[in-house]
């Protein structure tokens, strides 16, 4: 496995990541086992939002994996396709775009992934009341969405 990411900066290990989730969130907790770190952290974009508690998954063979497990953004949804979603079912987020190498592997989780995590929920909360995405980005297709 090669030390550096596409930057041709060193990749961060995933001792390295989970002690800088831990440092910069203190609230959270994490583990890692087999060379997966899956860290959990509850999110409140702001003093009026609700709180939603965030699942990040990460291998250092993959990209990261973030997952909303509650409450549930399709109940919220109340039936609506909900956008920058890559999955509906299990709720994982559309935080960016791989292929503008917004996130790469020497950059810490807890400085893109987790703040980008909050930063959709702000959004999410507004598509809830106002039924349109002023996130930006693009849309992933998903296989509800293409159908």
């Amino acid at each position: 496995m090669t030390r550096f990411g596409p930057s041709g900066r060193q990749k961060l290990t995933i001792a390295q990541q989970l002690l800088s989730l831990r440092a910069d969130y203190p609230t959270g907790w994490g583990e890692t086992c087999d060379g997966k770190l899956v860290w959990r952290q509850s999110l409140q974009p702001t003093v009026l939002s609700r709180k939603f508690q965030i699942r990040l998954v990460y291998r250092l063979t993959g990209s990261p994996s973030t997952f909303v497990e509650y409450p549930s953004l399709a109940e919220l949804a109340q039936g609506r396709n909900i956008p920058h979603l890559y999955e509906q079912e299990s709720a994982r987020l559309c935080l960016y775009q791989p292929k503008y190498q917004e996130w790469t592997t020497d950059r810490l989780l807890s400085r893109t992934i987790v703040p980008w995590a909050s930063l959709w929920l702000l959004y999410f909360e507004d598509w809830l009341i106002s039924d349109e995405w002023k996130g930006g980005g693009e849309h992933p297709v998903t296989a509800k969405s293409a159908s």
